[in-house]
């Protein structure tokens, strides 16, 4: 966040600890209740970022249900060709650090290893 990065900064750890389930549910409800964005709504060009938002929120939600991620990814074939897609190019050599990150982020999913 460009015009205070260390407010950035901070969002970006919520963001993370609420994903991996390590921040205390007092605090989500803090700042629930304050209307606290728990995904990212900054809008980035590329088809990459506005694809794994649309992917990250979808498995987050699921995730957080309590929906088995492994039967939700034989569910929905295109979500599971797009993660595909990913590791492919990974294993070419042709996904970015930053990228490689973000697909780390994805809740339930073993994405260097998907078939």
């Amino acid at each position: 966040y460009e015009p205070d990065p260390e407010l950035g900064a901070w969002v970006t750890m919520l963001r993370r600890l609420y994903r991996t389930r390590d921040l205390p549910a007092n605090q989500i409800e803090k700042l629930n209740e304050v209307g606290f964005e728990w995904v990212s709504t900054r809008k980035c060009g590329s088809s990459f970022m506005s694809r794994y938002r649309e992917v990250l929120s979808k498995l987050s939600e699921a995730a957080e249900a309590g929906v088995d991620i492994s039967k939700l990814l034989i569910e929905d074939e295109e979500l599971k060709k797009w993660i595909i897609g990913q590791r492919v190019a990974y294993e070419n050599g042709n996904l970015s650090e930053s990228r490689v990150q973000c697909m780390d982020e994805i809740p339930g999913v073993d994405w260097r290893r998907i078939d």
